[in-house]
């Protein structure tokens, strides 16, 4: 087990991605703190958590993700995801506590909505020296289907997976000690491709389409060099 003996602190951790990351780390060995967000709100300083460990890492998961919902909302996008994460880095920085910061492929693309761009703002409060930067994105197995979004834009090119197959590649990242910034995902594809492994029936919108329905720039190609 790779991360014997280590804590870590997770925010987000009963998001869709904090689930997946919290069974991993416990199966590597790690004892994983995963407080709800009424235990803890990241905007807060000081934090007013009870931990009962110190953690050597602290995986800032916590984010508002509505990046439709960030264009209008931009005050609570910009409080969580910028101040929240300022706030987080500072814990960890009192800690002594290495940072793992879960930020976006959409920071790669320009030019940016909202939601990337309080992403990229994010990602200044993290030590490329010491912390970690993971830019990557993801979607649930049911984010498609007959009682989901029974549509997809086309073509979109990315290296988005399954929530299960990226969160094993940040723990990956994690067990390997890495710092700086990893791009994380799989093969390039469009997300076509992706939606068909669990829908086939997937209907296509052409990405023509896609800024007048979203109200933002629609990115076309989020594709990055992987580093896994």
């Amino acid at each position: 087990m790779r991360l014997e003996g280590k804590n870590i602190l997770i925010s987000g951790g009963n998001g869709r991605l904090g689930k997946e990351l919290v069974s991993l780390l416990k199966q590597e060995g790690a004892s994983v703190m995963s407080p709800a967000h009424q235990e803890w709100d990241c905007t807060l300083r000081p934090c007013g958590l009870a931990m009962p460990s110190q953690p050597d890492i602290i995986i800032h998961a916590a984010a508002y993700t509505d990046v439709k919902g960030a264009e209008v909302d931009k005050n609570d996008c910009q409080y969580l995801n910028v101040e929240g994460t300022r706030r987080v880095s500072k814990l960890a920085y009192d800690l002594k506590a290495k940072l793992v910061y879960i930020s976006s492929d959409y920071v790669n693309v320009h030019p940016m909505g909202f939601y990337a761009f309080t992403k990229k703002a994010g990602e200044s409060f993290v030590s490329k020296r010491k912390g970690l930067i993971i830019r990557t994105s993801f979607k649930p197995r049911d984010h498609w289907g007959e009682d989901a979004l029974q549509g997809v834009f086309h073509p979109v090119y990315t290296n988005c997976d399954w929530v299960d197959v990226i969160a094993k590649k940040i723990v990956d990242a994690i067990c390997q000690e890495r710092t700086g910034i990893a791009n994380i995902g799989t093969e390039r594809k469009t997300l076509r491709d992706l939606a068909r492994e669990e829908y086939p029936d997937v209907k296509t919108i052409p990405v023509e389409e896609a800024d007048g329905m979203v109200g933002y720039i629609y990115p076309r190609d989020t594709c990055a060099e992987l580093t896994i």
